[in-house]
């Protein structure tokens, strides 16, 4: 009877989750939505843990990989260049970046080497571009053959290594 109306109360919360549904663990209770959401909540925007906010881009990133790779695109799930996924990625962060890897090699600030390098911090080749995500690898939308991959980011060279959020 009257008891349906108070149960509603908590599926909202459900709901929300369901966009990052990345993360199972977030299940528990209506306080812990917060955790799948940590790389967007305002504090992030004082630019102090760009570390943090690096590797929140990375692990959005990756979720994508084994989508299709289309020239020209911008959809992280029906397909994207490999500026256009750079683009789309960080377009959830709150930050634009122009369609175009050449364009990618002038923004943010540079970063002098891969040893140097954190996850989060644009990878720009001749005519490419990838997002770094540690450990000598790099996500990217590579081709039409093979799509958004992860792969070793020494595979060719590095013109510039660029940090978005210092």
């Amino acid at each position: 009877g009257n008891n349906t109306g108070e149960n509603n109360t908590t599926e909202p919360a459900d709901t929300g989750e369901n966009n990052s549904g990345v993360n199972g663990d977030g299940d528990i209770g209506g306080e812990m939505p917060e955790k799948n959401t940590e790389a967007i909540q305002p504090a992030d925007t004082t630019k102090k843990d760009g570390a943090a906010k690096g590797q929140a881009v990375v692990d959005f990133a990756v979720q994508f990989v084994g989508n299709p790779y289309v020239y020209g695109g911008t959809s992280l799930t029906k397909g994207a260049d490999c500026s256009g996924f750079v683009l789309s990625v960080y377009k959830e962060f709150g930050v634009s970046l122009p369609h175009s890897a050449t364009a990618d090699q002038k923004m943010g600030v540079a970063v002098a080497s891969l040893d140097e390098a954190r996850p989060g911090d644009l990878l720009c080749y001749s005519g490419h571009v990838g997002i770094y995500i540690g450990g000598g690898k790099f996500v990217h939308a590579s081709n039409p053959r093979t799509g958004i991959k992860i792969g070793d980011a020494n595979y060719r060279k590095i013109l510039a290594i660029r940090r978005i959020f210092e």
